[in-house]
């Protein structure tokens, strides 16, 4: 799951709370979550949370290009998580 944040320019526990709660729901799916484009203000707080601890430094890129890039080459490179499929 792609998260282009440009727009964000700052961000609150309550934001915070939201973003750890898709990354449950993404996991829960089976999906990465991927944030693209955040502001420094933004990381500054998302690192201060251990958010970007939790999702993992290599999975938030500076441009949605470099996230679309990156996600591509996983699924392409990486085996299908059998727990992920649904019958």
């Amino acid at each position: 799951m792609h998260l282009h944040i440009t727009a964000v320019g700052s961000i609150d526990t309550s934001g915070i709370s939201m973003l750890e709660e898709v990354k449950k729901n993404s996991d829960s799916r089976g999906l990465k979550l991927v944030l693209a484009n955040p502001r420094s203000e933004v990381i500054k707080k998302l690192d201060k949370s251990k958010f970007i601890e939790n999702i993992g430094e290599e999975w938030i890129y500076l441009t949605v290009a470099e996230a679309v890039a990156a996600c591509n080459f996983m699924l392409h490179s990486c085996k299908p998580n059998p727990a992920a499929v649904e019958l």
